[in-house]
């Protein structure tokens, strides 16, 4: 039997590019949106969706419209009418790491929430390079 993981994504759209923000469970740094706070490591922020780990979708047909159930109800209501308030922070964050990069800001793009982003996959894209 194959065995297939399911990925909880939230799509965004800056500039004309969408974006899936996937949810994940252990997040370290401001980049995201917290659903669930972690209260057990206080380096561990909580989960939730990870600005930093964005994937730019080129073709609408590798996103299924199944709804992706979060493990906690209650996390699943914070996402409730936030459309707008999570791609404000997330056009945010690829503005920011736009601007860094023409600047090479050295000390944003080697900080906790820039360091490993997936954006330096999307130069191109984002009309960087």
């Amino acid at each position: 039997m194959l065995k297939v993981r399911g990925h909880g994504i939230v799509e965004i759209t800056f500039n004309n590019l969408i974006f899936a923000i996937p949810v994940r469970s252990h997040i370290r740094h401001r980049a995201s949106f917290i659903l669930e706070v972690n209260r057990e490591n206080r380096h561990i922020k909580g989960m939730g969706l990870d600005y930093s780990k964005a994937l730019l979708i080129k073709h609408r047909h590798h996103i299924l419209d199944e709804v992706f159930l979060l493990t906690s109800k209650q996390a699943g209501r914070k996402l409730v009418n936030k459309d707008l308030h999570i791609a404000k922070q997330f056009n945010a964050y690829v503005a920011k790491y736009i601007s860094s990069r023409r600047r090479q800001d050295t000390h944003v793009l080697n900080s906790f929430e820039y360091r490993y982003t997936t954006l330096v996959n999307y130069h191109v894209e984002l009309g960087i390079d």
